[in-house]
């Protein structure tokens, strides 16, 4: 028996474009939850860069949700991309792009879920002090959002090329760093570790 028979297809692009949306819907929900159960009212004053320039954490938060609405925005295009891709006479998407995106999609919605958790774990808790949110795993989700985004924006790319420029493309080796720096991020935020310092 060869071992090619052994390999499952690819999942078709109205999976894939279904998965898109489902990260995109819930980045966006993440976003918003921080929004109405961690930040107060900025000062009208203040720079939106800085909207609380006396507390740090709740900058850190303000910009994560502000990520997370960007991310939210490159999938929702890649999965409009997705279904063009899908319906397009002779288009489709070529096997190598179809595994990877699978792959990255399962992969960043595991982070995505860990952020989540955590905002809702935050939000529950009202005698949390704020002001202990641990900056460098903020950091680490939003890393995870930006490498996240820029394989999401290639793809977008790349998509709607016919199958054999897809391939071409996917055969470069900066989309072998770019796809190992996304799961890198990704490994790290699935970790699970609190968004409070831990004393």
């Amino acid at each position: 028996m060869s071992t090619t028979s052994t390999v499952s297809p690819p999942p078709p692009p109205s999976t894939l474009a279904a998965a898109s949306s489902s990260l995109a819907e819930k980045a966006r929900s993440t976003s918003q939850l921080i929004e109405k159960t961690l930040l107060p009212p900025p000062f009208k004053s203040t720079h939106p860069s800085n909207p609380y320039p006396s507390n740090p954490s709740l900058t850190r938060l303000a910009n994560l949700s502000a990520k997370l609405l960007q991310f939210n925005q490159h999938a929702n295009t890649l999965g409009d991309c997705l279904t063009s891709a899908g319906s397009a006479s002779g288009g489709g998407v070529a096997d190598v792009l179809a595994r990877t995106l699978d792959k990255a999609l399962t992969r960043c919605h595991q982070g995505v879920e860990v952020v989540r958790g955590q905002v809702e774990w935050l939000g529950r808790d009202p005698g949390t002090e704020k002001e202990e949110v641990d900056g460098q795993v903020v950091d680490e989700y939003e890393d995870l959002l930006i490498a996240y985004s820029r394989l999401f924006i290639f793809g977008s790319q790349i998509v709607i090329l016919d199958k054999k420029e897809q391939a071409e493309w996917m055969a470069k080796a900066d989309v072998d760093k770019m796809i190992n720096r996304a799961e890198e991020s990704a490994k790290k935020v699935v970790l699970g570790k609190s968004i409070l310092k831990q004393l």
